[in-house]
């Protein structure tokens, strides 16, 4: 785990695989404290895209006098029922932060959540949101032809759907994604409670509402991240995805195991001296027009 120490590596080891609330608890209790300080960078919150207090979003940039920024939009994860790009003080601002102070324009954006909106809801507000920011890019330093999306766990989820579902055609709107140890193919006997919440437990629609469906139809570049004790179930459709986007391209896509990490820590280093998540995605981004 480069520039971490040999604690939080033996910790998060001795933790194991899991997506369970109480290791979201006690990773992001052990990282709080080697997020670099909020200072320098100017923060708006809580900026209505939609009519739903749902459809919010923050917005994270630095006042440099530059113009025409790449903008990254993060969707974070929260089981499809839950979670916030704001929960406490420091995470997801943290993400935000550490774009803005790398060049770009940070936005973190929430979504409608199941069980009372259901598929495709939260894609729809993805595509919203990436609207709006499109529409007041310059008041923020940024080029509104400039936008990458970038989702973890159930936000993956999500901005897999609004890039290939082809009723919403994110890919075509955005210059690339980001996809962090998200599900995007719905099979008979592997869709656990949660995620029937938010797509139903209808077997008849679930190849047309799985995003690996539907990666053929778009040419958006795609950067797949996974966490060495990611949960199975969230471990293995990062090679999914890998093999659509390789049959796709007719060559491999960008990749990344993090090893050491479990499928919180990953978005929790962004900010700190651990950079095997982070300096790989700048890469990414920056090849593809950013």
């Amino acid at each position: 785990m480069a520039g971490m120490s040999n604690e939080v590596r033996k910790n998060i080891r001795a933790w194991g695989a899991s997506a369970d609330p109480e290791l979201n608890q006690k990773t992001k209790a052990m990282f709080a404290s080697l997020i670099d300080p909020p200072s320098g960078v100017t923060e708006a919150l809580d900026i209505a895209y939609g009519d739903n207090p749902r459809q919010k979003l923050d917005v994270y940039r630095v006042e440099d006098g530059r113009k025409n920024k790449t903008i990254v939009v993060y969707i974070p994860g929260g089981g499809f029922t839950g979670g916030d790009k704001r929960q406490d003080p420091v995470f997801f601002g943290n993400v935000g932060r550490f774009f803005a102070r790398h060049g770009f324009v940070g936005v973190c954006a929430n979504y409608r959540l199941a069980p009372e909106f259901q598929w495709p809801a939260a894609s729809q507000d993805i595509d919203n949101a990436v609207k709006w920011i499109k529409a007041n890019a310059e008041r923020f330093g940024g080029d509104a032809k400039k936008v990458v999306v970038f989702g973890h766990s159930a936000g993956a989820a999500h901005v897999a759907s609004y890039l290939f579902d082809p009723d919403i055609r994110g890919g075509d709107k955005v210059i690339a994604g980001v996809l962090a140890s998200g599900m995007y193919a719905l099979r008979p006997g592997e869709v656990r409670a949660n995620v029937a919440r938010y797509f139903g437990d209808d077997e008849a629609t679930f190849e047309r509402r799985s995003a690996l469906t539907h990666v053929g139809g778009f040419k958006v570049p795609v950067f797949v991240a996974l966490s060495e004790f990611d949960p199975a179930y969230l471990a293995a459709p990062a090679f999914e995805m890998a093999r659509a986007l390789t049959l796709r391209d007719k060559k491999a896509p960008p990749i990344v195991r993090l090893d050491d990490h479990n499928h919180f820590s990953s978005m929790c280093t962004f900010g700190t001296s651990d950079t095997a998540f982070s300096a790989p995605a700048l890469r990414f981004i920056a090849a593809n027009g950013g």
